[in-house]
């Protein structure tokens, strides 16, 4: 029986938990599947899948090849369609017999399930809610959020904070296909004390400048939910500064876990929506082994 070899690829890859959470699942469900990482830098996508062997059926991506597998891809699910970020690909067999690559974002679901899910907004309409947002960032993850927030909150007003302008402008128009509110933000500490949920799409340590005055001021008090999407080190500098202020904070780790979950889906029985077989014990165990694991 050929061996299935599963993989996450990107640069810098070396901190990523995705080996970690899978195998956990992979315990659960008893399969006897591989999964490894590998370090894969911009603009090497297919050169390197093209020279593996047949055993690699699937891959998790993550930056700064989100966009690039979108043109990898024989074909994309609406969410990456919608967004034109894919984070997962699966190989499949077309009627013809020949080996195609279908693309996926599972990154909307996992900002999704993460905030829904959390302490915070369970129990809560969560539209209700949410009625102002601020994603940080305008890179493939951001659009990601964007496109979560339109679930969850869609008459919520998006606020918009990038120092790239040129991204931000194009994050902007594509928030407003969707139809949302958007607006772009000037001041990041007042946009982010009043806004009832503030998603940061950034690398660990991108805020850590204007996270660490945000904490040493008695002013700024925020008064909604930040999910920062850098799992490590955690407690991220942003988020201490809403520790302190006993505001929830979601870690990026739920993120991760939950658009893992959805790869999983994928994987297994090749639909992102059904759930998988004890899926509750598979999350917990992902969750158990992502935490005994972090730093």
């Amino acid at each position: 029986m050929l061996t299935r070899n599963y993989a996450v690829l990107g640069s810098p890859i070396a901190h990523s938990k995705s080996p970690t959470i899978h195998k956990a699942a992979y315990r659960v469900l008893g399969l006897e599947w591989n999964y490894e990482r590998h370090e894969v830098a911009k603009g090497t996508l297919r050169s390197f899948i093209e020279a593996l062997d047949d055993s690699f059926v699937g891959f998790s991506l993550t930056m700064p090849l989100k966009e690039e597998a979108v043109r990898f891809a024989d074909h994309l699910d609406e969410p990456a369609r919608l967004t034109g970020a894919v984070n997962t690909l699966a190989k499949t067999q077309s009627l013809s017999g020949t080996s195609v690559w279908q693309g996926y974002n599972t990154d909307v679901f996992g900002i999704v399930q993460a905030v829904s899910q959390s302490p915070a907004f369970v129990g809560t309409v969560v539209a209700r809610e949410i009625s102002d947002a601020l994603v940080v960032g305008s890179g493939a993850t951001a659009t990601s959020a964007v496109a979560a927030i339109k679930q969850l909150a869609p008459n919520a007003t998006v606020w918009l904070w990038a120092r790239n302008h040129k991204t931000r402008s194009e994050l902007k128009e594509f928030a407003e296909q969707l139809g949302l509110n958007a607006k772009i933000c000037r001041n990041f500490a007042r946009r982010a004390k009043l806004a009832d949920l503030v998603i940061s799409t950034l690398p660990a340590h991108s805020l850590d400048d204007i996270a660490q005055k945000l904490f040493n001021s008695k002013r700024f008090k925020p008064s909604g939910v930040l999910l920062d999407v850098a799992y490590q080190p955690w407690p991220s500098q942003i988020a201490r500064a809403w520790i302190q202020n006993d505001k929830s904070v979601i870690s990026g780790l739920e993120m991760l876990i939950w658009q893992a979950v959805a790869q999983l889906r994928i994987f297994v029985q090749q639909s992102p929506s059904d759930p998988l077989p004890n899926e509750v014990a598979v999350v917990e165990a992902m969750r158990h082994d992502a935490e005994l694991n972090t730093a």
